[in-house]
This record gives structure tokens, C-alpha cells and sequence, in this order.
């Protein structure tokens, strides 16, 4: 069997550690883009043109207790609910 002296390390390796911190100092772009700025109030629900979803949020906030748009919609599925004996 043959013996053979150990590699040399190249030296214009750097080590893992500066590999991760080159990395990071590398920096990047926001992964979320930013938003509009010209959009009225956000909202999941799906409003027909009228201004239903104005008088919605007026109704909510002119309560007593300020309730959440969730709750409020389905406090008043509710009501409806019992209302039409269902």
C-alpha cells in the first residue's frame, strides 16, 4: 500500500462560516410587496356596486359596542336566522 502526504487546502477557499455570512451581507428585496396606496378599506366579502358594504360599516360603527365586521355579520345572520323561524 501507498503512502501519500495529505492534500494542501487551497487557500482562495473561505471557510463555510464566511460563505453564510457573505451570504447574508449579499442582501435581497422585500418577499411582500408593498400596498397601494389609492385603495379604499380591504375587505374579503364580495359587495355588489351599491353602497351596501358604506352602509354595513356605518350601522356597525354607530353601535354602542363596536363589534368586529365578522361578529357583527354574523350577529346578523343570526337574527335573520331566527327571525324567519330557521
Amino acid at each position: 500500500m501507498a503512502l501519500s502526504a495529505r492534500p494542501l487546502k487551497s487557500p482562495a477557499a473561505p471557510a463555510p462560516a464566511a460563505k453564510v455570512e457573505q451570504f447574508i451581507s449579499k442582501g435581497g428585496t422585500v418577499a411582500v410587496e408593498p400596498k397601494a396606496a389609492g385603495k379604499g378599506a380591504q375587505h374579503p366579502l364580495k359587495f355588489p356596486d351599491t353602497n351596501l358594504f358604506e352602509r354595513l360599516e356605518r350601522t356597525r360603527k354607530a353601535g354602542a359596542v363596536p363589534l368586529p365586521r365578522n361578529t357583527w355579520i354574523l350577529q346578523a345572520i343570526a337574527e335573520k336566522l331566527d327571525r324567519d323561524g330557521a
